[in-house]
């Protein structure tokens, strides 16, 4: 077993039922595999770094989990099926890893823009 961050964004135009019924699915499918939820935070709706399937903000989850690899093939096959969830990442930390203590602060686009040209 193996400690992951995973990190979700929603379409933040679903409504809150649809958001709540994803976040269960979520939840069932990460128990369903034999994981465990560590920890669990929204990071509230932000503006994406550029537009995914016509969107340019999306609503963002923080998970840190326990997991074995068949897990994270398990989940990564569901987000990849479900409509609302625009992306997904997981990256594997070390088992005392506890996550962030607060989200990150929202990038401003319009700040960094001509910075690497």
């Amino acid at each position: 077993m193996g400690r992951y961050e995973n990190i979700v964004v929603i379409n933040p135009d679903c409504t809150k039922e649809e958001e709540e019924n994803l976040l269960k699915r979520i939840k069932t499918n990460i128990e369903k595999s034999g994981a465990q939820i560590v920890k669990l935070d929204d990071w509230a709706i932000r503006k994406l770094a550029y537009p995914i399937k016509k969107k340019d903000k999306g609503h963002y989850y923080f998970y840190l989990i326990d997991m074995d690899e068949g897990g994270v093939a398990g989940l990564d096959k569901f987000y990849r099926n479900v409509d609302l969830i625009l992306r997904h990442l997981f990256v594997s930390v070390g088992e005392n890893e506890k996550g962030p203590e607060k989200p990150p602060d929202q990038v401003s686009f319009d700040e960094l823009e001509g910075e690497f040209a």
